[in-house]
């Protein structure tokens, strides 16, 4: 919202640069500052999924880890669903990103998030057995 707010075209900077034309240099939407406070922010949401683990048992083989390790990115997903959204409809038009990697790396976790987001209460919902 921050980002929004302050880069957007109609955004306070704008606004600033009409009245003061000293706070209009070149500046990148995601400079080093802001892009810690990313980093940072992303980090402390998925930090329960980060320093706890599931239990390995024994009995366990490749595919029981594979669905584990699946389980474990929806939940960092859902975790980040308000961040990578936002990266996902802002890049262009605020963040100047024209990169590929950026929209691909932003659009699975979005995708994925508002999946589970939208369809674990449906078919919790539609569940015939009780």
């Amino acid at each position: 919202a921050y980002l929004y707010a302050w880069y957007a075209d109609n955004g306070l900077r704008c606004q600033m640069c009409l009245f003061h034309p000293s706070h209009c240099d070149e500046q990148h939407p995601l400079h080093l500052t802001n892009l810690l406070v990313c980093v940072f922010t992303l980090l402390s949401a998925i930090a329960n999924q980060l320093l706890l683990q599931a239990k390995l048992k024994r009995g366990y083989d490749s595919e029981d880890e594979c669905v584990l390790c699946f389980f474990r990115f929806v939940m960092i997903s859902v975790s980040i669903l308000p961040f990578s959204t936002a990266m996902c409809f802002l890049s262009a038009m605020l963040l100047h990103l024209k990169s590929v990697a950026i929209y691909f790396m932003s659009a699975i976790p979005t995708i994925l998030g508002w999946g589970t987001v939208l369809c674990v209460p449906l078919f919790v919902c539609c569940d015939e057995e009780f």
